[in-house]
């Protein structure tokens, strides 16, 4: 028993239902161990040991002793033997399938068993694998007992798996293939039968294998019942599939799983492999894999390792393939079988291609098949590992169906119906491809006919090159382009990517390795042998193998006779077939090491060759065997004897006298070889001899010579042409007349490349003394003298040392032997070898700075290549060879046209040289380039609409798609430098050589852009472009060209032109400052072109901002930074009068200095020009007048530095002048638009603004005198502009808001000396009024002879006449005088301006006219009158002839002013009922102060109260507020003078009328709106006195003369407020306080002081409160009831004196009697200290902390805040209403307000004294500051009640806070321990504060806040 149990832990109930998870410990213990193993086993043959051990170690895990882990054929076999398991672990067995499987561990364990058997099982054949292949070269390590343990114990262990899970079909065939190598044909074909009856029931219907493993079952099955003849197993259902179908060839070389082991069921003749009966003296050679390079290996290897001893030769080799006789069967087995040999390194495997395959052919090919087949050489690199694993392939690929089809098989439809719709898809299909197709197409057809047409105007009659063009116009109407393709290198290109091969991509696809350099590779490089080889057919590798073989087993040959007769095999097709290098390597080998053991046998059958059955067939044999190996010892002595060679000189030496042996006894040969033998073999003999005269050390180089031409003359002087080709000898490919004299070449030319390989750069002149004649020799001329004198054997003497007057004839006429020798032997040397000899010769060039000279030697170098593809050499090489030459000369073409197209971009003069005719041959060159390289794009094409597929997806095809494009992006590039230079060199061809070469330009980048390889080669197209368009400047839309290239380079989009920008999927790159600066010049040209709304809606302005953040920010020298000082002191001087006049003369201009930096080029195009205009119409896009809040002036502020930027390098550009004027006018504007706040406190920024706005008009005006009127409508409209803008100015800054202070400057003082000292006078004489009224009229005057349409100039200009003309006289002076306006002038401008108007068309419905000038006139006319300038009659007889005259213009008769003013009303209401909108609210209020005259002295209620009406009408609402609309016409700021000189009209009207409810309602609007009115402080002042007046004069309250309470007590005064507070409370008398006057009174004041809010002197109303208080003190106070006011303190004291101290028990008790306690905290919140506060707690009250101490009696007299304080609080007793009966009720102490129970304790009213008498404050007006309210809403927790007296107070308090805990009672504490109850009182003032405020918002009131 433990010694511890929880007793709060209670035993389970259902302990005997544990369920036992040892068996999932166990699995997951035997997982680990399996893992470890399977780690081990995967890391190789390093670690089997390891492995083993660990797989021991799996194998002893628990879960292999359970029953379940019994395979059913254990349990079968144990029942049959009798021997069954125990009764126990029996019925344990049935418990445990019975029982259920929680945790997964039932269904885990057969998995878990199923994995350890399997990988087991495979971990025996790897073991055997190994073994294999460590004991290939010496013995068969599958014969031996151990090897044979390891495959029966790999059996067992698939076995065993198998048991577990019987649907691994991969398992099945492993299982059967190691069976197959024990000898068991019968378990092998049973594991077959098992692997494809997995599923189905083939029985029922036919079964498709559902896997690739299956299908391969299926197929070894099939064999297997072949090789049997067992047709009635073939018949069965489930062979059906495999009957049917063939698997393709590219899926056989994967159908063995397991290569390695031997298959005895293949044949039905069993193997040897018993090896006790093997003989002892048997030389058993073991050969891998079947073929002859393997057999000849295995001799050789066994040769080293034992020697040619006696023996019976054996050989042992895997069963070899039947050899089909058809052509096509051989070339495809054969690549197989290349395919399939894993140690054969993938290079030297040859692959052959049938001249028989047509292009049908292919095109009929399956897709899957035709992949297989092209990616052979992708399969080739898979390992021989991968092989024996399953594949998930595609099922279709071995001609199985897809797992998806199973599941559609009832639903498959007729074959009648599935061939109809497949007809018609075809159809469809066909039409969609060419729809697809057409865009292609047609570019590729623009492009290709406009090459041809350039290329015939500039004279080019290549016609090679124009059919090429022909061809691939042609090919544009074909659908299927690359199919029709006729030339061999088309075809290669596009066989290349159809059918890719990595090897010869890789070729073009490595980096640029340099041209060898150096005698060895010229010697290398001359030998013609690589290109001039013929289509040979590959050396068969199992032709005669079998017979062979069998020939050897079957009869008793030693290893020597083995070896010989191989060697004759091979020599039996030394010229007939070509070998692989692997072949090459064994036969050479085999030749050097038992070169003694052949020769004896060559010797000992040529002496008994007479005793054959056919002697001279024998003796043929061994002269061709002699030959060869004559041949064979000939190469290989070349190649260890020439200079790369670094074999030891031992070997040279043994291998030379082999060769001498091989020699003599070919000599012997020949000699007795009869006339009528064999010619080839003599031929063979006297080349291979004149060879050997060559390797000969010391032999002469005549002799040699000599030899060479004997030898070509002997093979010429022959009856039939001699061309033997020697496909196996790298040193004599060919034997010919041909090639003899190439060889001569090459000794003559010996010389020639020596001293030219020996020379270094270092002196370049002899290297183009030596190249120059031989490689270009048209370009070299001699003198006449020089061609008469014997030449010297080496061309360097042939140059023309310098130039003569004498007659000069080309080299060519007069070229030596050797020269011409040279030129030969190039004409039949290797592209390569003269691709060096040009570059050779264009580093020469390089060297001495001749680039224009490099650069032909780059051209002349293409076109060598390009000439060279079409050359015998090309064409006539086999498909092995020339695809990976085609690859190298790609690759050669493409660093020429890198090196050339460089050259030709950046070297201005790389065309100088370049004469026409050589222009054209490069250009010719380039263009049939063009067409090759063109296939690609053709190619792509056909992919991109669904035609074809790629032929593969790897990473090294898509490398190779890319550099193709980009090659051919490189050679567009270059052909248009070549055609651009053409061009120029040919004028008269191309009348408009600027539009062609922009049109081929668009028409290469339609081609590339299309195919989305535009940006290919790092865009190198797209830079040329972009920088040839910049510099033509004849084209017409040229935007249409730029756009695209913008678009693809930078993401630019111009948003101009024809056609939208295409996405050719380039990656945008980062627009810099450099490539930004070029593109300036367009960019302003498209953008000055567009109106600037305009451009603000297009891509064009994003394109700007673009730019302009690529560009930055403009850098400042001392040029900029001494402009920018002088801009500024220009803009801070006063406003000179003489300089405004002098600005009409052009006289005025900025002494700024010129600018030379690099933003100088941008100025000079207007760039900071336009992005300011792009700022600032962006600004004014939302007109002024129309917007409903304020805009951000950001884009404003953007404007006017742009601007200042721009006039920085172009001082005298005046629209920049006059753009920047209007920046400042409209941030003027902006800043007096909405509010008035500026006006009344900033008008010192607003008075900047104006004076630097007119300073720029000034500027501007004056520059643009140069400007011509008419020139175009911009012009025009922006002269305009500046006149109009300028006189708005002027006028506007000479009225309110402004008042004329821009034209003041009293600041700006200059020192004078007088007689009596130094004085500060002006600078110049300040501008009056009159002039500013004078300089605007004639500013609107220049403006009407611009645009006499425009009804605001001539409306503007008859404001001005009529200011100047009422101005006054005296303040003139006499010119002024003399010209003053006369009343026919002014009258004159208005009927102008009126007739300006009326001419406009007709505004649209819904609109209203424009009314200003018809106002204006009838209020001026109206003035006129009534200044008695201007008779009534005439008057009235101007107005009628205005169009909206009265009564349709009648004639009326008006006799006096009182008819008159009836007339004006008429005119003003005809008027207002063209302004449906009410926006004229001049209008109304002129008719108001015509009805009203607010200046006369004789206006009546009876007036007021019409003019009140006429307002109420359209301007007032019913609570006041004023709707005053801004009119369209109106100047900024005016709206705010217009609104405060109507409230002060209106307030004489209120006053007239006594009307206090409106007026108070105006004022709580006004005191609201307060910015919205000028000079709102005066206004606000001028209204309120206006409203005490009229309270004063309402309730009749008399101002005190004298102070009423200097002799009343402070104790008396308190009584009676109290009592005068609690009357003003009471319920029952609330009626008779409310009807009392005073009181009223008292509370409109109130009311009127909390509107204030300390925004005037509060003097008045408190003067009003003071007097209405006292009133009601000495009126009501004294009469209410109660004890004498008097007596009542002397009793109190009294009863104070009595009373003793309160003790510690009890302190408080005694205080709790009285009807109305004391507040306990008034002494903390108030305390008592007369010298502090001056307060009292309360009429003879105090706290019991100050009973010590005695009171010192106050003062008489009661001070005026006191008075104020307590009038107060009786208006807020009013409000607060009638209290509680219980009595109990109390305000907040957070709220400061005065408990509504204690009738003689204010605690805010003390405290507010006791603040007062702390800071010292004066009584009466001086104390008015107290008591202002301010009017914000405090805090609700810590102020009264909103509007409050006491709100500063509170805010003011200089005590420091006391916890609130501290404070409060329990009682208190309780009451606010849920601070969200509030009072009844609070909440009803809330509520009625709320809905005060409600019906203070009508509906007019939020339109006007709007």
């Amino acid at each position: 028993m433990p010694a511890f149990a929880a007793i709060n832990v209670e035993p389970e109930e259902n302990a005997d239902e544990e369920i036992d998870t040892s068996r999932e410990l166990d699995i997951d213990e035997a997982l680990k161990r399996f893992q470890s193993a399977l780690k081990l086993h995967a890391q190789g043959p390093k670690h089997y040991d390891e492995a083993a051990a660990a797989y021991d170690h799996l194998f002893q895990s628990e879960i292999f002793r359970l029953p379940e882990s019994t395979t059913e054929f254990d349990r079968a076999e144990r029942q049959a033997q009798g021997r069954d398991l125990s009764a126990h672990l029996a019925s344990a067995h049935v418990l445990d399938v019975a029982q259920a499987d929680i945790d997964g561990g039932a269904s885990s364990l057969p998995q878990t068993l199923y994995l350890a058997y399997k990988n087991h099982g495979q971990f025996a054949l790897d073991g055997i694998r190994h073994q294999t292949k460590l004991n290939r070269a010496n013995e068969t390590p599958l014969e031996q007992k151990q090897t044979l343990a390891r495959a029966q114990k790999a059996l067992d262990e698939f076995s065993a798996a198998l048991d577990q899970d019987p649907s691994d079909a991969e398992l099945w065939r492993r299982a059967a293939r190691v069976a197959a190598s024990l000898g068991s044909a019968r378990i092998n074909r049973y594991c077959l039968e098992a692997a494809i009856e997995l599923d189905d029931d083939p029985a029922v219907d036919e079964v498709e294998p559902p896997s690739l493993a299956e299908g391969f079952a299926g197929q070894q099955l099939k064999d297997q019942l072949q090789v049997l003849s067992d047709e009635v197993a073939l018949s069965h259902p489930a062979m059906a599939p495999f009957i049917k179908k063939t698997m393709p060839e590219a899926l056989k070389k994967y159908l063995d799983p397991l290569p390695f082991l031997r298959d005895s069921t293949k044949s039905l003749t069993s193997l040897r492999h018993d090896v006790d009966t093997t003989d002892p003296q048997q030389c058993r050679i073991h050969v891998p894999n079947p073929s002859w390079v393997d057999l000849g290996a295995a001799l050789l290897a066994y040769a080293r390792s034992n020697g040619v001893g006696a023996g019976k030769a054996v050989i042992d080799m895997p069963e070899i393939p039947d050899v089909v006789d058809d052509a096509q069967t051989l070339v495809e087995r054969l690549k197989i079988q290349g395919e399939g040999e894993e140690q054969r390194p993938a290079e030297q495997v040859p692959v052959v291609e049938s001249p028989s395959t047509s292009k049908e052919d292919q095109t009929d090919t399956p897709k899957e098949t035709r992949a297989e087949t092209d990616n052979a050489s992708d399969d080739r690199l898979l390992d021989q590992s991968s092989l024996a694993q399953s594949r998930k392939r595609s099922q279709s690929v071995a001609g199985l169906p897809d797992g998806g089809d199973e599941e559609a098989v009832d639903q498959k439809r007729s074959k009648r119906i599935r061939r109809r719709e497949t007809a018609g898809e075809t159809v469809d299909t066909s039409t969609l491809l060419a729809a697809n197709l057409q865009p292609f197409q047609a570019a590729d057809k623009n492009l290709f006919q406009m090459t041809r047409n350039i290329m015939e105007n500039l004279g080019i009659e290549d016609k090679e090159t124009l059919e090429r063009l022909g061809e691939v116009v042609d090919s544009c109407a074909s659908d299927t382009r690359t199919s029709k393709l006729s030339r061999r290198s088309m075809i290669d290109l596009r066989d290349s990517l159809t059918k890719f091969v990595d090897e010869n991509a890789k070729i073009l696809l490595n980096k640029k390795t340099a041209l060898p350099v150096g005698l060895s590779s010229f010697l290398e490089h001359s030998k013609p042998g690589s290109q001039h080889h013929t289509s040979t057919p590959p050396f068969h590798e199992i032709r005669g193998l079998a017979a062979f073989v069998q020939q050897v087993n079957d009869g008793w040959v030693d290893i020597q006779e083995v070896i010989f007769q191989w060697i004759q095999h091979v020599c039996a097709n030394y010229l007939n077939s070509a070998w692989s290098d692997e072949m090459k390597r064994v036969v050479v080998q085999i030749t050097s090491y038992l070169h003694e053991d052949i020769y004896r046998r060559t010797e000992y059958e040529l002496l008994h060759s007479t005793q054959a059955e056919d002697p001279e067939r024998t003796r043929q044999s061994i002269d061709r065997l002699v030959q060869m190996q004559f041949e064979l010892h000939l190469d290989i002595y070349e190649r260890i004897t020439n200079p790369n060679s670094a074999v030891d000189y031992a070997t040279r030496v043994e291998t030379k006298a082999r060769l001498a042996r091989w020699f003599s006894l070919a000599a012997q040969l020949s000699k007795e070889r009869a006339e009528s033998g064999d010619t080839s073999l003599s031929m063979r003999f006297l080349w291979s001899s004149v060879f050997a005269v060559t390797l000969t050390e010391g032999a002469e180089r005549e002799h040699v010579l000599q030899c060479w031409k004997s030898l070509r003359d002997q093979l010429n002087e022959e009856e039939t042409t001699v061309n033997i080709l020697l496909p196996n000898n790298a040193i004599m490919p060919e034997v010919s007349a041909l090639a003899a004299d190439r060889e001569i070449s090459k000794l003559t030319t010996m010389d020639f490349f020596l001293g030219l390989f020996q020379t270094d750069l270092k002196d370049p002149i002899s290297v183009i003394e030596s190249l120059e004649p031989v490689l270009n020799p048209s370009s070299v001329y001699i003198v006449a003298d020089q061609a008469d004198r014997p030449q010297s054997g080496s061309p360097v003497h042939e140059l023309t040392a310098s130039p003569s007057t004498q007659e000069r004839r080309p080299i060519a006429e007069t070229a030596s032997q050797g020269l011409r020798d040279l030129w030969k032997f190039l004409l039949g040397s290797s592209t390569e070898l003269r691709l060096f000899l040009w570059t050779r010769l264009g580093d020469a060039y390089d060297a001495i700075g001749y680039k224009t000279k490099q650069f032909s030697c780059l051209l002349k170098s293409i076109e060598m290549i390009t000439n060279d593809f079409e050359r015998n050499p090309y064409l006539d090489s086999p498909d092995e060879t020339r695809l990976p030459l085609f690859a190298k000369m790609l690759k050669f073409l493409d660093d020429l046209l890198i090196s050339a197209l460089t050259a030709a971009l950046n070297e201005n003069s790389a065309f100088d040289i370049v004469d026409d005719e050589h222009l054209k041959l490069s250009i010719a060159a380039v263009a049939r380039l063009s067409c090759l390289l063109h296939i690609p794009s053709m190619y792509e094409d056909e992919v991109r609409v669904g035609m074809i597929q790629h032929a593969s997806n790897t990473a090294t095809f898509q490398s190779y798609l890319n550099k193709l494009r980009e090659i051919q992006v490189r050679n567009w590039s270059l052909l248009y430098t070549l055609l651009k230079a053409g061009i120029s060199q040919n004028k008269p061809a191309f009348p408009t050589p600027e539009s062609e070469r922009a049109d081929y330009l668009a028409a290469i980048h339609q081609v590339l852009g299309l195919r989305k390889f535009c940006k290919s080669s790092n865009k190198i197209f797209l830079r040329m472009m972009r920088v040839e368009l910049l510099k033509q400047h004849m084209i017409d839309n040229w935007e249409d060209y730029l756009g695209q290239v913008l678009y693809d380079l930078y993401g630019l989009k111009l948003g101009v032109g024809l056609s939208e920008v295409q996405d050719h999927a380039c990656p945008h790159e980062k627009l810099e400052r450099r490539n930004t600066m070029s593109l300036v010049a367009r960019v302003s040209i498209l953008a000055h072109r567009m109106p600037m709304k305009d451009l603000l809606k297009s891509d064009l302005k994003n394109t700007i901002e673009h730019m302009q953040q690529a560009i930055g920010q403009a850098k400042s020298n001392q040029q900029v930074i001494q402009n920018i000082r002088i801009f500024g002191q220009t803009m801070t001087k006063p406003i000179h009068p003489l300089r405004l006049y002098e600005a009409f003369k052009g006289k005025v201009a900025i002494d700024a200095v010129s600018v030379n930096s690099a933003d100088s080029a941008l100025a000079r195009h207007r760039w900071f020009f336009l992005l300011a205009m792009i700022a600032f119409t962006k600004f004014k896009g939302v007109d002024l007048n129309r917007r409903q809040t304020p805009g951000a002036t950001d884009d404003l502020r953007m404007s006017i530095i742009f601007l200042r930027q721009q006039l920085q390098f172009t001082p005298d550009q005046w629209d920049a002048w006059f753009r920047l004027a209007e920046c400042y006018d409209y941030e003027l504007d902006e800043s007096v638009l909405w509010t008035a706040d500026k006006i009344n406190k900033e008008r010192a920024g607003l008075i900047k603004d104006q004076r630097n706005a007119i300073h720029c008009y000034t500027l501007a005006l004056s520059h643009s005198r140069t400007v011509t009127l008419n020139e175009n409508e911009e012009a025009t409209d922006a002269i305009h502009d500046l006149y109009h803008k300028f006189g708005m100015r002027m006028y506007a800054s000479s009225r309110e808001p402004f008042a004329m202070e821009p034209f003041q400057h009293s600041e700006h003082k200059r020192f004078v000396i007088e007689d009596y000292g130094a004085d500060t006078k002006d600078v110049h004489s300040q501008m009056q009024d009159y002039k500013v009224w004078k300089y605007a009229a004639r500013l609107f005057r220049k403006a009407m002879e611009v645009k006499p349409k425009q009804w605001k100039n001539p409306y503007m200009y008859a404001k001005c006449i009529w200011k100047m003309y009422r101005k006054p006289m005296e303040s003139l002076d006499d010119h002024d005088r003399s010209n003053q306006p006369s009343v026919q002038m002014v009258v004159k401008a208005l009927e102008h301006s009126v007739e300006v108007v009326s001419a406009l068309p007709k505004p649209r419905h819904g609109q209203d006219p424009i009314l200003e000038p018809h106002y204006k006139i009838v209020s001026v006319i109206h003035k006129l009158v009534m200044l008695e300038d201007l008779q009534p009659q005439e008057a009235v007889d101007i107005l009628q002839r205005q169009p909206y005259a009265v009564d349709n213009g009648e004639h009326v008769e008006i006799a006096d002013l009182e008819g008159w003013e009836s007339y004006v009303i008429k005119s003003l209401t005809q008027l207002r009922e063209k302004d449906r909108s009410n926006w004229q609210h001049r209008i109304f209020m002129r008719h108001a102060k015509i009805l009203f005259d607010e200046n006369s002295t004789e206006s009546s209620v009876v007036n007021a109260l019409a003019a009140f009406s006429v307002l109420k009408e359209s301007m007032l609402t019913k609570t006041m507020v004023m709707n005053v609309w801004k009119c369209d016409a109106e100047r900024p700021g005016r709206h705010h003078v217009y609104t405060e000189q109507y409230v002060r009209f209106v307030v004489k009207l209120l006053v007239v009328l006594k009307d206090r409810a409106s007026f108070e309602a105006m004022l709580r609007r006004l005191r609201k709106k307060g910015a919205d009115y000028y000079h709102f402080s005066d206004l606000w002042q001028t209204c309120c006195l206006a409203y005490l007046r009229l309270i004063r004069q309402a309730y009749q309250v008399e101002p005190v003369v004298e102070d009423e309470f200097k002799s009343t007590a402070a104790e008396e005064f308190e009584i009676i407020t109290t009592r005068i507070s609690e009357w003003c409370s009471d319920a029952s008398s609330s009626d008779r306080a409310s009807s009392d006057p005073t009181l009223n009174a008292l509370q409109e004041t109130i009311e009127l002081k909390k509107l204030n809010g300390g925004l005037m002197k509060a003097g008045a109303i408190d003067d009003l409160i003071n007097d209405c208080y006292t009133a009601l003190y000495f009126k009501i106070g004294k009469s209410l009831p109660g004890p004498n006011a008097a007596v009542v303190p002397e009793e109190k004291d009294q009863e104070k004196d009595q009373e003793q101290v309160p003790t510690e028990t009890g302190p408080l008790d005694k205080y709790k009697v009285d009807a109305k306690p004391l507040n306990p905290f008034s002494g903390i919140l108030y305390p008592q200290s007369h010298d502090n506060s001056g307060t009292e707690g309360g009429p003879g009250y105090s706290t019991p902390a100050n009973n010590d101490v005695l009171q010192r009696p106050r003062k008489p007299g009661i001070r005026r805040a006191d008075v104020l304080r307590k009038a107060e609080q009786a208006v807020l007793r009013i409000q607060e209403g009638p209290k509680p009966m219980n009595g109990k009720s109390r305000s907040s102490v957070s709220s400061g307000k005065t408990p509504a129970a204690d009738d003689n304790n204010d605690g805010d009213v003390d405290g507010d004294s006791d603040r007062d008498s702390a800071r010292g404050e004066p009584e009466g007006d001086e104390a008015d500051g107290d008591v202002e309210m301010q009017d914000e809403e405090p805090d609700r927790e810590q102020s009264s009640v909103p509007g409050s007296v006491h709100d500063s107070a509170d805010d003011e308090s200089d005590l420091s806070d006391v916890p609130l805990e501290d404070l409060l009672d329990e009682d208190e504490a309780q009451h606010l321990m849920f601070p969200n109850l509030v009072r009844k009182s609070q909440s009803t003032e809330s509520e009625t504060e709320e809905s005060e405020a409600e019906d203070t918002n009508s509906p007019m009131e939020d339109i006007d806040e709007e």
